[in-house]
């Protein structure tokens, strides 16, 4: 290797470390360090930034506290350690809006309550967190269930179409209600799960409900398929019920083919279609009979001659 080669080589690697260095060396304007998160520090709030997280933070970041985040160069870190601990709330507002190297920037994807409240299930992490006095006094009273083996007892009411779900999980050796548990209400459908309104989160007795529409269209005999599912899987496993009701609409399926339209077969064919082809048949027959006979009378009076 030539000293010019080497000289190049050394100038890439000290480059490149620097500029790693420099990413992992994020100053934030000291106006935006001292800014609180506005939102409540309560379950509520944790649990909708944990939706966001899920959606637009896992993919590099990973399950918080698992340290499986993606191996890029410099790392995005593990939202649960002293990377993230130890920036305020200010500075990791500033950090997801505005992002920076490979973080996205998600000012325009996503509103600041969202941004707020993924760092409030991010703090949640934070054993050593103390959120600020305003938001602190707003914490809700309602605990997250920490018990296990999660089972549901569902009441369907054909009446009203409701669905009511009664959670109950082992927690000291006891079966309990599990309360503060979220739980999705969906109709089975051909290509996925069609979500009834929002997750719901179970009461102090563990007991949850939602009410179905009336214009749901099932099969021919309005039935379909009711779907109550855990969202929290990650915590709690993959818990579910299904059941068959006849709340829907009745549909009667017609096959297209039947009725007259342009993808119709031949004999379904639009009856305008039909008579614009056959005229237009007709037409080039006269013209070709037409010309037959001009060459006709040429031909004779050439003979004449």
């Amino acid at each position: 290797m030539t000293i010019i080669n080497k000289i190049f080589l050394i100038g890439f690697v000290m480059l490149f470390t620097f500029s790693v260095k420099a990413q992992d060396d994020w100053t934030v304007p000291e106006k935006d360090k001292s800014i609180n998160n506005p939102l409540p520090f309560n379950m509520k709030t944790k649990m909708a930034g944990k939706d966001v997280y899920m959606k637009n933070c896992k993919s590099c970041h990973g399950d918080i506290g698992k340290n499986n985040f993606v191996p890029l160069n410099p790392e995005p870190g593990d939202p649960a350690g002293e990377k993230f601990s130890k920036n305020t709330d200010g500075e990791l507002f500033y950090k997801i809006t505005n992002g920076r190297g490979a973080m996205p920037k998600f000012k325009d994807q996503l509103s600041e309550n969202e941004r707020w409240s993924v760092i409030a299930y991010i703090r949640s992490f934070h054993k050593d967190y103390k959120p600020s006095a305003s938001t602190e006094s707003q914490e809700d009273d309602m605990q997250m269930f920490t018990g296990k083996n999660i089972s549901f007892d569902v009441n369907l009411n054909n009446d009203n179409r409701t669905a009511e779900v009664k959670v109950t999980g082992e927690q000291d050796g006891q079966t309990v209600p599990a309360s503060g548990v979220r739980v999705g209400f969906y109709v089975k459908r051909t290509f996925g799960l069609l979500p009834v309104g929002e997750a719901q989160t179970t009461d102090a007795n563990g007991i949850v409900s939602a009410i179905f529409p009336d214009d749901l269209p099932g099969d021919s005999l309005g039935t379909y398929q009711v779907v109550v599912k855990l969202i929290d899987t990650d915590m709690y496993g993959d818990v579910s019920y299904t059941k068959d009701v006849q709340w829907g609409k009745k549909f009667i399926w017609e096959n297209p083919l039947n009725k007259r339209a342009m993808w119709g077969t031949r004999a379904k064919a639009p009856i305008a279609l039909v008579l614009a082809y056959v005229l237009s048949v007709l037409a080039v027959l006269i013209v070709l009979a037409w010309v037959s006979l001009q060459i006709k009378k040429i031909a004779q009076l050439g003979k004449g001659n």
